[in-house]
């Protein structure tokens, strides 16, 4: 495999991934899409299956529209932008967005625990609790819960009854990290590989297109950002031409202009944390 990393790119080789299992755990619809949606659906094209498990329903996020269909809209729409990437099937678990806060995180946690000694994932994305200037706490609360969830559905003593019906404890040997925005210390270099989870810089260049693609489907997400967008410009004096007029061309054109501006000014590509198969356990015990 071609490793070129901090700065450089990573390419998955053809069918790399092969009989390999990826779980993606995501706060909301758009999150794991803008942040690694070109790895994951490289990782598919390169022979690996993924699922998706989706914490909150996005009810909150659309314009003139009551939360019921919103939440509705946003399910049908999540899973149709979930297939265009290659992913096999989304499970939507239906909390409030905006209030994770109040869900126990122990609550969370196990039901994620369940889905990974489900689909026995060898690659696990999860969204990065330690990034900085992250104003949507659902998504720190998922990461929070779902890399606890990554360590404890490896121990038998976490959910017992799990095992009754044939969901005994797993261990994923690789996890990666999301966020967007780039969270500048990555760019810090690190003290060791093993006891820190490092930067990897992935090529997106095969999958951008899709990436796009992927995104724009989120319709009512796109739009009510686009809506607000153009009242916040509109209340303090600006205009965004790429809104006037403010339709379903011009939203898709801001979509690809907010995923290209995501991906970098050079190659696209995305950045991510990963814990491999070596993450913390120093060589010395290694033969």
């Amino acid at each position: 495999m071609k490793r070129l990393l901090l700065g450089m790119l990573l390419v998955w080789p053809g069918m790399a991934f092969a009989q390999k299992t990826i779980l993606v755990v995501t706060a909301d619809a758009a999150d794991y899409l803008l942040a690694a949606g070109g790895t994951i659906a490289g990782m598919i094209d390169a022979g690996a299956t993924a699922h998706l498990i989706r914490v909150s329903n996005d009810e909150k996020e659309s314009w003139d529209l009551a939360p019921e269909e919103t939440a509705q809209r946003n399910r049908v729409e999540c899973e149709e932008a979930g297939r265009i990437l290659g992913i096999r099937d989304v499970v939507s678990l239906g909390y409030r967005a905006a209030e994770l806060a109040d869900v126990p995180f122990t609550t969370i946690r196990d039901r994620i625990i369940f889905y990974i000694r489900h689909y026995k994932p060898t690659i696990l994305f999860i969204p990065n609790p330690y990034t900085e200037f992250e104003r949507a706490l659902d998504r720190y609360y998922t990461g929070r819960a779902a890399e606890d969830a990554w360590r404890a559905a490896a121990f038998e003593n976490y959910q017992p009854p799990f095992a009754e019906v044939g969901l005994r404890p797993h261990l994923t040997p690789e996890l990666y990290y999301y966020a967007q925005p780039v969270d500048p210390r990555r760019h810090e270099p690190e003290s060791t590989a093993t006891f820190v989870p490092q930067a990897k810089t992935i090529d997106i260049t095969k999958t951008f297109q899709r990436k796009v693609k992927a995104a724009q489907a989120l319709k009512t997400i796109n739009y009510s950002m686009a809506r607000r967008l153009k009242e916040r410009l509109t209340s303090t004096g600006r205009i965004l031409p790429l809104l006037d007029p403010l339709d379903e061309s011009s939203v898709n054109r801001l979509v690809e202009v907010n995923v290209r501006g995501l991906a970098g000014s050079g190659t696209p590509a995305e950045e991510l944390r990963y814990a491999g198969v070596e993450y913390r356990i120093p060589s010395k015990y290694l033969r």
